[in-house]
């Protein structure tokens, strides 16, 4: 009899469901705001909190020191951290519910790799050689990592752009180019820093006008993979499944290949490459809201923003002035915590 009232019709689990995924998207956005002034407000100089939230406030926010340092450095920088992290969770989400692999995360199609080896080209040519001045490099990067995914994307046409042939044909891709870098590096020993500095990814050198630029692409790309998760949840259900549905796998692969590779290579180009967002982030997604990507993808959205703002605030903080590489930041986080998960999901079956 007792256990009869203890158990909830699925109307009632259905609202409880809902309002516990609505405490918990407060809960995201509440995180987002924290890590968003915290991350304004510390590094190399301190800024007090409420000098953060005056100068945003006011229109006319002075010439002081504080004023130069939030505005002219920090701010670009940090909300790079929110598009840039944003970007790469909700194309970790993506890719692992293609390939239904949830090992697979956004750099799995090479991008990272042609990134990477568009900027050991011209490291290797020489640092002095800027045909484009100070975006040499970034343009190098985006087209290695745009390039790197029409390779990949073209080859896997000869495969009927199945998930699974895709997934092989990055990782072979990805093995390809590293060597390309490799070989790269060795020809490049005097400036090797450079490729260094872009393999563990730094939000130092961030301006405005890469802002200007992720504020363009990023936005349009994640509403692009926002309207496609009625089909991503049919996907989970098995390919035969969601083709029973109207869903059209290889046209939905296509689709989410170029936009997946638009958002990272605009991040990759902009910051250098940037571990474990993408991989583990929707795996704490999950633990908070389970697997429809109708709450999946925006919560990691916000927890990969807020995750990478935290990130770089700890980097700009744990030997200032001085600063680590934000790579080196998320890795020490990110692998521990993706070990945890795994044995948390091992034990539960």
């Amino acid at each position: 009899m007792s256990s009869s009232h203890n158990e909830l019709s699925p109307t009632d689990y259905h609202r409880k469901r809902v309002k516990l995924g609505k405490l918990i998207f407060l809960a995201l956005a509440v995180l987002l705001f924290f890590s968003l002034f915290l991350s304004l407000s510390v590094g190399a100089v301190n800024i007090p909190f409420n000098d953060v939230i005056e100068m945003l406030l006011h229109s006319n926010p002075g010439e002081s020191i504080y004023a130069k340092i939030l505005f002219d450095v920090r701010l670009p920088r940090v909300i790079a951290t929110l598009f840039v992290g944003a970007a790469l969770a909700t194309s970790g989400v993506s890719l692992q519910t293609l390939f239904r692999n949830q090992l697979a995360e956004p750099y799995i199609l090479g991008i990272a790799s042609g990134a990477l080896l568009g900027v050991s080209i011209i490291v290797a040519l020489g640092v002095s050689y800027q045909p484009l001045g100070p975006y040499t490099m970034t343009f190098m990067a985006f087209f290695g990592a745009f390039f790197t995914t029409f390779l990949v994307y073209t080859t896997s046409k000869a495969f009927g752009l199945r998930p699974i042939s895709v997934l092989l044909i990055g990782l072979a891709f990805s093995f390809l180019l590293s060597s390309m870098v490799t070989f790269l590096q060795y020809l490049a020993l005097k400036d090797i820093h450079v490729i260094f500095s872009w393999m563990m990814g730094s939000f130092s050198a961030t301006h405005w006008s890469h802002v200007q630029i992720m504020a363009a692409i990023i936005p349009l790309g994640l509403f692009l993979l926002f309207i496609k998760v009625k089909d991503l949840n049919a996907i989970l259900l098995g390919e035969e499944y969601a083709k029973q549905l109207g869903v059209d796998i290889k046209s939905l692969t296509q689709y989410l290949i170029i936009v997946v590779a638009i958002l990272v290579s605009v991040s990759v180009a902009s910051v250098g490459i940037i571990g474990f967002v993408g991989l583990v982030i929707p795996h704490i997604a999950r633990l908070l809201l389970g697997y429809d990507n109708k709450f999946l993808m925006p919560a990691s959205a916000l927890i990969g923003a807020s995750f990478l703002a935290l990130s770089d605030a700890l980097s700009r903080t744990i030997i200032r002035p001085s600063e680590i590489p934000i790579g080196v930041v998320t890795s020490m986080i990110g692998a521990p915590l993706f070990i945890y998960l795994l044995l948390k999901r091992g034990r539960g079956g």
